[in-house]
């Protein structure tokens, strides 16, 4: 690599940050630093503070893991560490060395990144001290993409679109990696003021392995799978959340002023059955004609984005 081509590789990272999925983008930045480098392989834990889990990439293949990482990260918190001959992890596998650096995110102190870059043993690296700052601009580049995501939201709101709530990327231990200000706001309200480094309530376990909705206080949260870590939204409960999917369904189409028959017709299903529901849906939210289930729904619609 000359310096032009490590200057033009930093630039590409950021670009291809914006551009993708935080997953993605560190399979990707991998490889790029691997193309450019001459590195066969690469792998890149990051963490939270205090966090036993992480989020883990590599490039190529899936042959890696975490563990393997961790034991070759350098000792005393040192920044990097030089190891003359890696494991043989696979068959076949020639001998190589590889470099292993241990970084902190200056824009997201919560974070560290441990990166490792194999090469074919006995290979001379050009360019050391270029090559490290071109993985501290990944790891940065990274926290970027990160931000993103719980971001995502906020500038919905600001296009005046709807949102699911404010947003948090956790790993199955609560560990928060990221989260947006509305969310940090929404724990100070429920729970008092804190750092929240650590979510101040248990995940349930059903809600990870089913990407389930579930309740905690006067809190109505949502989680979902991304990558090895769990985005969070974050809401207070609306009237509507004590109907089942069915019955929201009906009640938002009775609200925009369909008949019974336009949505039996619309759902494939029977007049009767619409009226039924109809019938649940005013008994559970307490109201009795259809301008107060219209009233409601744009209350909740006002109230979601706040």
């Amino acid at each position: 690599m000359t310096l032009k081509e490590i200057d033009r590789l930093i630039q590409v990272l950021y670009g291809t940050a914006l551009e993708m999925d935080w997953p993605t983008f560190r399979r990707e930045a991998l490889a790029l630093v691997c193309r450019a480098s001459g590195a066969l392989s690469g792998r890149w834990l990051t963490r939270s503070r205090g966090s036993v889990h992480g989020e883990f990439s590599e490039w190529p293949g899936s042959g890696g893991d975490a563990e393997t990482l961790l034991r070759l990260a350098p000792p005393n918190n040192q920044r990097e560490r030089w190891v003359e001959s890696l494991p043989q992890e696979a068959p076949g596998q020639g001998p190589r060395q590889g470099l292993v650096l241990n970084y902190s995110h200056r824009s997201s102190p919560l974070l560290t990144s441990l990166v490792l870059l194999e090469f074919p043993q006995g290979a001379e690296i050009e360019l050391k001290e270029e090559l490290r700052r071109a993985v501290g601009h990944m790891v940065e580049a990274s926290t970027l993409s990160l931000r993103q995501i719980v971001q995502r939201d906020e500038w919905l709101m600001a296009l005046g679109r709807p949102s699911r709530g404010s947003a948090a990327l956790v790993d199955e231990d609560g560990t928060v990696y990221s989260a947006s200000a509305r969310f940090r706001d929404l724990l100070a309200g429920e729970f008092g003021e804190g750092d929240f480094h650590d979510l101040p309530f248990r995940l349930p376990r059903a809600a990870l392995e089913e990407q389930g909705i579930f309740n905690v206080g006067a809190l109505h949260l949502r989680v979902s799978a991304h990558g090895r870590l769990f985005l969070l939204h974050a809401r207070r409960p609306l009237p509507l959340d004590g109907l089942s999917p069915r019955e929201q369904e009906i009640a938002r189409a009775l609200a925009e002023g369909k008949t019974f028959k336009t949505v039996a017709r619309q759902l494939d299903i029977a007049v009767s059955t619409v009226a039924n529901h109809a019938s649940r849906i005013y008994r559970k939210l307490g109201i009795f004609r259809r301008e107060e289930l219209v009233n409601l729904l744009q209350t909740s619609k006002v109230a979601k984005a706040a």
